[in-house]
């Protein structure tokens, strides 16, 4: 059986702030979240924004301590990586790319220096010396002409400059890759072909990637699994085929419901736009309060129970 590369186990996270009259508060951000990570497999985190699915990212980077729980690497306690050598070893594991494709490149750099700095970071033994066939190679993998060596960020589209970022995710050996809503600034024409491309990596190099989004369509097309978050919970996990044929938590049809039929009529779009909202409210009045107990919908299909409305 395969081991997990990276476990959450019943992490919380807590943001404190001063309240009224400058009383310490904790607003708790994430309840008890759990998933694993595998080589060469996809797991979407879907939820809408402020769910807390890029808090789970930042503290998988280490960007953020967990309150409690655990966050395990190949079966290690990540919170027990104290040196400088042990972080660094372990950001070479784990990298991440970021929604906004146009301000994680520095404008002053070529492409070459943004694939040959992280080499020179994470290998200084092994690659003092970058060779444009090394370069080259990473360029060919992830679909970019040679001649984009030369080229600034300015000269590049959205999506060449995502296909950079992956490709220095590539250099300095990930075996797991973060994507924080990776496609989501990028014209729709581009982004399948994002998505094809992270498919290619995740069967030809055995990265497992976290995908983050909060899109539904695209973690069909390119999720192993899919857990589905609210307010700080996973409220359905599994298959992703099946979550999306046969969903079983309101707060998953809910989202599905979101997703615009291009064959009905304005007025009629109008018109179910207040239904929707109507219904939207209470499924998140609801779905809000943390629930321990769980439910199995299929073999690899799994519900948080919530509570009915009062």
């Amino acid at each position: 059986m395969i081991e997990p590369i990276i476990q959450l186990i019943d992490v919380t996270k807590d943001f404190r702030y001063r309240g009224r009259f400058a009383h310490p508060k904790a607003l708790q951000v994430l309840k008890g979240i759990n998933f694993s990570l595998y080589p060469g497999r996809t797991l979407a985190l879907v939820g809408e924004s402020g769910s807390g699915k890029s808090t789970c990212a930042q503290l998988i980077v280490k960007m953020q301590s967990v309150t409690d729980g655990k966050i395990l690497f190949k079966g290690k306690d990540i919170a027990g990586m104290k040196s400088r050598k042990e972080i660094k070893e372990y950001r070479s594991s784990v990298q991440m790319v970021f929604q906004d494709p146009f301000s994680s490149l520095n404008p002053a750099h070529s492409i070459r220096h943004h694939l040959t700095r992280p080499l020179k970071i994470h290998h200084p033994k092994t690659n003092k010396f970058v060779s444009v066939d090394q370069l080259e190679s990473l360029l060919k993998m992830v679909g970019l002409p040679n001649d984009t060596l030369q080229k600034f960020p300015h000269q590049l589209s959205g999506g060449q400059k995502q296909r950079v970022n992956l490709a220095r995710a590539i250099a300095v050996g990930s075996e797991v890759i973060l994507a924080d809503e990776p496609t989501s600034m990028l014209d729709v024409s581009v982004r399948l072909e994002i998505l094809n491309l992270m498919q290619e990596m995740k069967k030809k190099l055995g990265i497992g990637f976290l995908y983050i989004t909060h899109d539904l369509v695209t973690a069909h097309t390119i999720a192993d699994e899919t857990a589905v978050m609210f307010q700080g919970q996973i409220v359905e996990w599994g298959d992703t085929h099946s979550i999306i044929a046969n969903p079983q938590h309101p707060y998953t049809r809910l989202l599905i419901d979101a997703i615009p039929d291009p064959d009905s009529p304005f007025s009629e779009l109008s018109k179910n736009n207040v239904i929707f909202g109507e219904t939207a409210e209470k499924i998140r009045l609801i779905s809000t309060e943390k629930q321990s107990q769980c439910l199995q919908a299929g073999p690899n299909h799994f519900v948080r129970k919530w509570q009915t409305a009062a």
